[in-house]
């Protein structure tokens, strides 16, 4: 093979690794931030529980957020894992 285009070739391989690398901290920091947001969103309306007077608006409320809380870092987390499967890291 001619050096330039070993060379060439050499050089396109490593743009893409360096290019996966910052694809995986990227989605990392992506679900970080996704479970952070479901988290907070869930705990809000866990509060809004804890504010109101009305027992069973009150549970309703704390019922709601947990829902919202553990299904949105479900969701977050296992499709933090599809995209890693679709991108080869496991």
């Amino acid at each position: 093979m001619p050096e330039r285009y070993r060379r060439q070739l050499m050089e396109t391989h490593a743009a893409a690794e360096r290019a996966s690398r910052w694809d995986g901290w990227l989605d990392l920091a992506r679900v970080i931030g996704e479970i952070a947001f479901w988290t907070l969103l869930g705990l809000a309306g866990a509060f809004f529980a804890l504010h109101t007077s009305d027992h069973r608006i009150g549970r309703i409320y704390w019922w709601s957020g947990g829902i919202v809380w553990v299904g949105g870092v479900s969701v977050a987390v296992l499709s933090a894992y599809r995209r890693g499967e679709e991108r080869g890291d496991w």
